[in-house]
């Protein structure tokens, strides 16, 4: 807080504000993305209480307990396979090859965020649609009401709560991760958490101690916002 302070004018920067408004467009971009596709797993799972579903649904959480460079790796291969593929096909129907649009955007960023954060999301919205009661299903459907219908107009509003709790743990992880954001961040691209990295790596304590900060008070709002919220609940 002391460096943040004196250092104020140093590093209040353009290039602060814009390393600050690309972690903000990814870690929202994630969050959002995170919410539906737990929204999705969860709805099948509910859907499917078979064995089937349980499994889809552990797999689809599989990406939190894998080391963040490990999983980072993992998405650069399957972005590059991606790009290699729908540039092969451009030049073999003799259209101008796109480039590295998967590697060499927000994309790889983006996804390795969902794939790794996901799992909090579908945590919290399992935890919320456990408290709905089957019997709601059963009269919804009694009633006509479409299996996309039932979601939207049934589930949705009773699990908002724990929508929004998802949403903001998934932007929360999304602002720190470090070690994806170092591997994926396409060119002349920084986040605040590869932003600080570079600073402390060059010992440069009192230039990262504002976007440090930054990291910290974003990641504690949200954390406000949601043990009130907890707090609500019981």
């Amino acid at each position: 807080m002391i460096y943040a302070y004196k250092y104020f004018e140093q590093s209040w920067t353009e290039e602060f504000q814009t390393y600050a408004i690309n972690s903000l467009q990814v870690s929202i971009i994630a969050a959002i993305i995170g919410v539906i596709v737990a929204l999705v797993v969860n709805f099948y799972r509910r859907l499917d209480p078979s064995r089937k579903g349980i499994v889809f649904m552990r797999a689809s959480s599989l990406g939190y307990a894998v080391p963040g460079t490990v999983l980072a790796i993992g998405v650069m291969v399957t972005v590059l396979f991606m790009d290699h593929s729908v540039n092969d096909f451009a030049k073999a129907m003799d259209w101008q090859r796109p480039g590295l649009i998967f590697s060499g955007s927000m994309f790889a960023l983006i996804f390795a965020m969902v794939v790794r954060f996901s799992a909090v999301a579908i945590g919290s919205i399992e935890t919320s649609l456990s408290k709905v009661s089957p019997s709601l299903d059963m009269a919804s459907r009694t009633m006509g009401c479409k299996k996309n219908q039932m979601l939207v107009r049934v589930h949705l509003p009773l699990i908002k709560r724990g929508v929004l709790i998802a949403g903001l743990l998934v932007f929360i992880e999304s602002m720190k991760e470090l070690n994806a954001a170092l591997l994926l961040r396409p060119f002349n691209f920084e986040t605040l958490a590869t932003y600080v990295f570079n600073f402390a790596s060059d010992e440069h304590l009192e230039l990262a101690a504002m976007p440090a900060v930054l990291l910290v008070l974003v990641g504690l709002l949200p954390l406000i916002i949601v043990n009130r919220s907890l707090e609500q609940n019981h």
